[in-house]
């Protein structure tokens, strides 16, 4: 028993010292937020590269299985869900948060 405790605190402190980089990720969350055509010029790829450029977000995609799904992932820290609804809804689309 002493041995397993001995390596459990060691990964505790393991933990503790990782780097800013995997303790930024810690900090991400995924916002899962549908997307139906706002304008006929509507273009996902397009709205995909806006979203990315959007302050706080690390990445966005359509899902395959469900086209209207846009799953960004985004530093909380930086911004919130509904701020990234709000701004695709600026750029001519019609979103809302269904999960997070």
């Amino acid at each position: 028993m002493g041995i397993q405790q001995a390596s459990k605190t060691s990964e505790h402190h393991d933990v503790s010292n990782d780097s800013p980089d995997k303790a930024s990720r810690a900090k991400s969350c995924m916002a899962i937020i549908w997307v139906q055509n706002g304008t006929a010029e509507f273009d996902k790829a397009s709205l995909v590269t806006a979203v990315k450029q959007m302050s706080g977000v690390s990445d966005a995609s359509f899902t395959r299985e469900k086209p209207a799904i846009l799953m960004v992932e985004y530093c909380t820290k930086e911004t919130k869900a509904v701020e990234l609804v709000e701004g695709i809804n600026s750029l001519g689309a019609y979103a809302k948060i269904v999960g997070c």
